[in-house]
């Protein structure tokens, strides 16, 4: 999702609501705002060159560690505040993970106070958990950025976006639906993507889509507060393949193992740009190949997720502390985190 401030020639896109369950039926007001959005950043976007240029004297060492309150704050973070965070400011943080040297700058200079401190706490943690774990996936084959910037701008408009090495999130986002940290997910998903090409995706949605499974599979804290706030549609709410997201963590878990993620291999495809839409069937049945669904055309194996249980079973948490139903009957997240594709595993197994 293109939102952030960038320089001309990048693609802008928006969160459009994807995975709303029927009843949150706000699709079209978010793809409103992102007219009126994009517009206001093609306006910005001729001063950004002279932004980047200022002098580094708002950038502070963001080396503040996560209080007590945080990490006791279970439910909801309106009430919660680090006493850390100022307004104009930008902080920074560097945490190596797994051999990797990450950073994260978390820009307030448009920060409109409508998201708590605590909310900032959180979106940090959230980065150095969540991201490391889809580069590893993902990212490391795209040479995605390990330097990022959060920018927490105060807009009447949106949701989110992100491109180049920069996710945008509108404060008043945050202060509207206190507990949606995996946006951010969502967005950073975007910069390991690096530039799909519609031309080149089966579906124009498929960038939207990858971006919303990722979301569910590494969600900040197990999920914790994503799953009790955004709910992963079931064959009712996305009933074909084109929109359907939890098919492809279905897909996920029915072929994951420890010598093939054809996760991996898809989003491999996709970034390679040499695939164009009208060449996806062969290029589906190439990927089964090796896995039980070899021989298959794509539309077969979508008729086997469609009779299945896992289609069907509720994806929403009653509570920050009760694992949805799904995830009772699956335990789906970590099937696949345990069987998918690592990066660093298969470095150590070059020395």
């Amino acid at each position: 999702m293109k939102l952030r401030v960038l320089p001309v020639g990048l693609a802008l896109s928006l969160i459009v609501g994807m995975a709303m369950t029927p009843e949150q039926k706000v699709a079209k007001t978010v793809v409103d705002d992102e007219v009126k959005l994009t517009e206001a950043v093609q306006q910005e976007a001729v001063q950004q060159e002279a932004v980047e240029l200022e002098a580094d004297a708002d950038l502070v060492e963001d080396t503040v560690g996560v209080s007590e309150s945080y990490e006791e704050d279970e439910e909801d973070t309106s009430n919660q505040t680090a006493a850390h965070y100022e307004k104009g400011k930008r902080y920074i943080s560097h945490r190596t993970i797994d051999g990797r040297e990450y950073s994260l700058l978390i820009d307030l200079r448009k920060w409109g106070n409508h998201a708590t401190e605590n909310q900032l706490l959180h979106l940090r943690e959230l980065f150095y958990e969540v991201y490391p774990q889809m580069y590893d996936r993902f990212g490391a084959y795209t040479n995605a950025p390990l330097d990022v910037v959060l920018v927490i701008e105060d807009r009447d408009e949106g949701v989110a976006g992100a491109g180049g090495d920069t996710v945008t999130i509108v404060d008043k986002h945050l202060e509207n639906s206190r507990n949606d940290f995996d946006v951010l997910s969502h967005e950073l998903v975007h910069l390991i993507q690096n530039g799909w090409n519609g031309k080149y995706l089966e579906y124009d949605y498929d960038s939207e889509k990858f971006a919303e499974y990722c979301r569910y599979i590494y969600a900040y804290k197990d999920g914790k507060y994503n799953d009790e706030h955004w709910e992963l549609p079931d064959i009712n709410a996305q009933n074909t393949r084109e929109k359907s997201i939890r098919f492809f963590v279905w897909l996920d878990m029915e072929t994951s193992s420890s010598n093939r993620d054809i996760i991996r291999d898809y989003f491999e495809i996709c970034c390679d740009k040499k695939t164009e839409t009208a060449n996806w069937n062969k290029a589906w049945k190439n990927l089964f190949k090796g896995t039980k669904f070899e021989g298959k055309t794509i539309d077969e194996v979508w008729n086997t997720y469609t009779k299945t249980d896992f289609a069907r079973y509720a994806a929403k948490a009653p509570d920050f502390n009760t694992k949805s139903e799904l995830l009772q009957k699956t335990d789906v997240r970590n099937y696949i985190k345990k069987h998918s594709f690592s990066q660093n595993y298969e470095d150590s197994l070059k020395k």
